[in-house]
């Protein structure tokens, strides 16, 4: 029997992760100097101005973005809201597919119930965006627009986001990209993708919870959803989240600086995982395709198991994990992403998210999958 974890194990970096110490000493140093009102005329507004300017730099740098056109939001939904809602004014139909983070999802239905063109595309077994529907629907809606989410939070799957831009570019529709779960996890450049907009939250990343941003191509296209003040050229209305954006800001430079490192420890604890669960658990499956996913994330079918009871033990234990986007978990449904896929009701209620951030160890890694192997095993007997 495995030992016992000692300390808890968090392996849900995907709904959030936990933020470094370095940035809460930045946002509790922005707290201190930069309280000022950035919107203020006076000179205690300055130190305040001066952070949203430096942030943006650091935005624009380390995403390579063209130009530092980014609008601060107080979180990734909120980001997503803002690109669903100018894309709207700027379209004839939003194209989006069956996967999309719910925030992306029920933007649309809004927008549907207010009578704009809404087409949702499909994928495959492996959760990818089928690029055929999506062709010969640019083609039969000549003035679109396309939103996708890069990587997939609850199955990691990484879709092809070069050959989507590419598609939009080629029929001129809008594209935007939902990069939540991308940032600092890949180290593919934007500057060829070249969207019109990016959203992006810092609770991914290790940055604070409550802080997320939009970036425009061109700025001129955000038709704003808040509104009643002059803020971020009347973009966003509304006194800007200073700490929050100042640990956002600290989060990426420490990410960007070391991406490469960042990048190879997830990947080595995601495959540590499964290489584990699949030697001791060899009836459980991957969802999702293994050659197209990001570094963190492992979405395991515990075939013929209540994934919602395995979690429920785990959590007894100590260990940390979800089934589905934090955004979502607690509904009765099973996962709208596995059941696109293709998974039954049943599998998709089997299924279980692990996911790991810079934070985690190794040596813990090994301790959650040998205690998940063995209460899996457990399970299976009694659900037998």
């Amino acid at each position: 029997m495995a030992d016992l974890p000692s300390q808890p194990i968090y392996v849900d970096h995907n709904a959030t992760t936990p933020p470094l110490p370095e940035v809460v000493r930045a946002m509790s140093e922005a707290l201190t100097v930069a309280y000022g009102n950035p919107s203020s005329g006076h000179r205690q507004g300055e130190p305040a101005r001066r952070l949203l300017r430096n942030a943006r730099e650091t935005l624009q740098r380390c995403l390579e973005t063209p130009e530092e056109h980014f609008v601060f939001t107080g979180s990734g939904t909120e980001a997503n809201n803002l690109a669903l809602h100018s894309l709207a004014r700027h379209s004839d139909c939003i194209i989006t597919s069956a996967i999309e983070h719910s925030s992306i999802l029920r933007s649309a239905e809004r927008l549907q119930a207010q009578g704009k063109k809404v087409a949702h595309i499909g994928v495959s077994a492996d959760g990818v965006v089928d690029l055929d529907a999506l062709r010969q629907t640019l083609m039969t809606n000549p003035r679109a627009a396309i939103s996708v989410q890069w990587i997939n939070n609850e199955t990691g799957v990484l879709q092809p986001i070069g050959e989507i831009a590419a598609l939009a570019r080629t029929h001129g529709a809008l594209v935007h990209i939902d990069a939540a779960q991308a940032i600092g996890k890949t180290n593919a450049s934007l500057k060829a993708l070249d969207p019109d907009f990016i959203s992006l939250t810092a609770h991914k990343f290790n940055g604070p919870t409550g802080v997320g941003a939009l970036y425009a191509r061109r700025p001129e296209l955000i038709h704003p959803l808040c509104v009643g003040g002059n803020q971020q050229d009347g973009r966003h209305a509304g006194t800007e989240n200073i700490a929050g954006i100042a640990g956002m800001q600290c989060a990426l430079e420490r990410r960007y600086a070391h991406l490469s490192e960042a990048i190879t420890h997830m990947g080595t604890l995601r495959d540590t995982f499964e290489s584990i669960m699949i030697e001791k658990c060899p009836w459980v499956h991957v969802n999702g395709s293994q050659e197209r996913r990001v570094c963190n994330t492992s979405n395991l079918r515990f075939q013929d198991i209540d994934g919602q009871a395995l979690i429920g033990r785990l959590d007894a234990l100590g260990i940390y994990c979800s089934q589905s986007s934090a955004c979502t978990a607690g509904r009765p449904e099973p996962s709208y992403v596995l059941c696109a896929m293709g998974l039954s009701e049943a599998q998709a209620y089997a299924s279980v998210r692990f996911s790991f951030g810079i934070t985690s160890t190794q040596q813990e890694i090994e301790l959650a999958a040998k205690t998940v192997a063995n209460e899996a095993e457990r399970l299976k007997r009694i659900f037998a």
